[in-house]
């Protein structure tokens, strides 16, 4: 076991593979670096022998992104390499594969950080800047949170997007057959705490184990 592993708390989400993505995207946050298979599997309570097909299975259909080595560099939408939109939080800059899990991170973690990204109609760039995880109440900017389908990526990460106003907003949805729906920021960032509330969780129980 990796040195200090065996003082950390075995996180408890019921579902296995939430339990892995969970305790990866925490790793991440508080880690800053990739982490290894050993490293997840010491904090999910996982067997050595069984975290490799796993991580495998999350691999696979998106939910994971892993470098050539086989360690974690990106889960539940926080990436240290891939995504076209970034997150800054503490100095650290992160990236995200949708605008939905930069708001969204953001809000379960009451963070103060800095999301930029651009305008998928026409560009422009956009910087929302929250204050305890909540952005601008008055922000013209609107998010576009895409119907999915049976690729997380393509059918729902690449589609969810920020606009720069509601007229590019009602532009995008017309792109899209209106499959989804557009909110505004304040919206997305309400429903993003609830959707990241269980790996903000887990990133309490591990920096708690750090500090």
């Amino acid at each position: 076991m990796a040195e200090g592993l065996d003082r950390w708390p075995t996180l408890t989400s019921a579902d296995l593979h939430a339990r892995i993505r969970e305790t990866a995207f925490a790793l991440l946050l508080t880690g800053r670096r990739p982490a290894s298979a050993e490293e997840i599997a010491g904090l999910a309570g996982v067997s050595r022998a069984a975290i490799g097909p796993l991580l495998d299975e999350l691999a696979v259909v998106g939910w994971i992104d892993r470098d050539a080595i086989g360690q974690v560099t990106g889960s539940g939408g926080l990436s240290l390499t891939d995504g076209p939109h970034r997150l800054t939080i503490d100095g650290a800059e992160f990236r995200n594969w949708c605008a939905y899990d930069s708001l969204g991170i953001a809000a379960a973690l009451g963070a103060d950080a800095a999301i930029d990204t651009v305008c998928a109609v026409c560009g422009t760039s956009i910087q929302v800047r929250t204050v305890d995880g909540q952005p601008p109440a008055d922000s013209p900017v609107r998010l576009w949170l895409a119907e999915g389908g049976a690729d997380l990526r393509a059918d729902f990460c690449a589609p969810t997007v920020l606009l720069c106003s509601a007229e590019h907003a009602a532009a995008w949805a017309e792109q899209h057959d209106r499959r989804g729906r557009v909110v505004d920021i304040a919206e997305g960032s309400r429903l993003g705490r609830e959707a990241w509330a269980s790996c903000a969780r887990a990133v309490a129980a591990v920096s708690g184990q750090l500090l």
